[in-house]
């Protein structure tokens, strides 16, 4: 098949764009042409580059609101996929999910979108829910297929009437199989806990940082992995209350499978999520879970299992791990059972492709 994989940037490494490059990869691999067009800045982050895939940018499709732009973008979008006349075209991410589909429904070329997290989940502030809902239903209309990342935003699209059921299919994010079964982990005194996220909303860094300062006397050290705007803020905190021995910031990390590997502890603190990759990352690494019961989590995250779903006990969750190696163990050889049982890439994989099929042969948005 002739595929083209759009979405809003790959300038920056989210879960959304891992998901693409991923799944462009094997796409690839299988003998698929694919094309991944998208917008933000021209330069396409390192890890996400793919020496087999072309790579298309529309410099008019940006992440923020603007009519002007937005307009000048479908048509660029619009002009490129006629260009390139793919059989489908897979879209994701937000803006580039209204543009997209648009611009796909005027061509009469079959297209699929995926919700990575609806932008009226729960959490986001009410005005933005309210108007996210409004657009979704109407773009809706002109859709056949949109695939959500979990059971939660197909639950939430069908509680909103944003889409019809038949519309609706739910195909779990998947993530590669990275794990060194070669060596296992030494016994150690420090707690080693990883988050691996953008310093950005709906991620809250701070709060995590102000929960462990409760309990600095434990034996643990914090290690963000990720870049962003409310990084400054963070490590403003751990400088004016002296936890630069016990908190490290790596920035934006190429090899995130050699993090988690080299970790105790995954946590996630958030406001509002889809189903992150990240999450699924760390449960393949065979890691023990603390995470927001925000979205999808809870479908990866079975709270006393292999992990803890948090609300507004952080710190005694945190407490409870730091000091229980066993159990520690214990639920991280949960996570992987659960990784292994459905969150496995191939899975995934299997079902988009599957998807992408039906799509071209019954010609749905012809």
């Amino acid at each position: 098949m002739r595929i083209v994989q759009l979405i809003t940037h790959m300038n920056e490494l989210g879960g959304a764009q891992v998901h693409v490059r991923d799944l462009a990869r094997r796409l690839a691999v299988d003998g698929h042409t694919v094309t991944i067009v998208s917008g933000g800045e021209e330069t396409i982050a390192e890890d996400l580059v793919i020496p087999s895939v072309e790579f298309v940018h529309s410099k008019f499709l940006i992440r923020n609101i603007h009519p002007i732009k937005d307009f000048i973008a479908l048509l660029d979008i619009r002009k490129k996929i006629k260009k390139i006349r793919p059989e489908i075209v897979a879209i994701h991410s937000s803006k580039a999910g209204i543009l997209g589909r648009i611009a796909c429904w005027s061509l009469r070329i079959p297209f699929v979108f995926t919700a990575h997290g609806w932008s009226f989940t729960e959490g986001v502030e009410q005005k933005k829910q309210n108007f996210y809902r409004r657009i979704e239903k109407w773009i809706g209309k002109i859709s056949s297929t949109v695939i959500t990342v979990c059971d939660y935003d197909r639950s939430l699209a069908l509680k909103h009437q944003v889409l019809p059921y038949e519309k609706l299919k739910t195909i779990h994010n998947g993530v590669l199989d990275k794990k060194d079964t070669s060596s296992g982990k030494e016994p150690r005194e420090i707690v080693k806990i990883l988050m691996v996220a953008r310093f950005e909303k709906p991620k809250k860094q701070q709060e995590l940082l102000e929960k462990l300062l409760l309990l600095k006397d434990l034996n643990w050290h914090m290690i963000f992995a990720g870049d962003g705007s409310l990084r400054q803020k963070s490590s403003q905190f751990v400088l004016e209350n002296n936890l630069g021995h016990k908190v490290t910031f790596l920035g934006n990390h190429s090899n995130i499978a050699d993090l988690l590997s080299d970790s105790d502890l995954f946590i996630l603190n958030s406001s509002w999520e889809g189903l992150p990759l990240s999450i699924l990352e760390a449960m393949s690494q065979g890691l023990p879970i603390i995470a927001s019961n925000v979205g999808g989590v809870k479908e990866a995250v079975r709270d006393w299992k292999n992990g803890f779903l948090i609300h507004e006990d952080l710190s005694e969750k945190l407490t409870i791990l730091i000091k229980d190696e066993l159990l520690r163990k214990k639920m991280g050889e949960k996570s992987r059972e659960i990784y292994e049982a459905s969150f496995r890439f191939e899975k995934m994989y299997e079902k988009t492709v599957s998807t992408y099929h039906n799509l071209t042969i019954s010609g749905e948005n012809n």
